[in-house]
């Protein structure tokens, strides 16, 4: 929600918004953000950090779960670059799509 700090008003539209690619990045990155089960309206909606990607599963099941998740967020249509990478001492991942 964003409030108008004029009046107090609630404002939907207008130009605080995104829009096009940068809207759709941003949704993808919240979407990453969000932890599966983390939402009470939909436990089953969430990134898998814990079940598929942290821990000592192979790269290959956390790069599909990320991949997975970033394929179904809205108005992504493809991935043509992606770079998965675990930061070992770190205890980091950096992905870039």
């Amino acid at each position: 929600m964003i409030r108008n700090f004029k009046d107090g008003d609630i404002v939907t539209s207008g130009t605080q918004f995104l829009e096009g690619k940068a809207a759709t990045a941003n949704g993808v990155y919240h979407r990453l953000r969000m932890f599966a089960g983390e939402y009470f309206l939909n436990v089953l909606d969430g990134t898998p950090w814990f079940q598929s990607i942290l821990g000592k599963n192979p790269d290959g099941v956390a790069e599909t779960a990320v991949k997975q998740r970033i394929l179904t967020a809205p108005d992504v249509l493809n991935i043509t670059q992606f770079r998965f990478e675990r930061l070992g001492r770190e205890r980091k991942i950096q992905i870039e799509a």
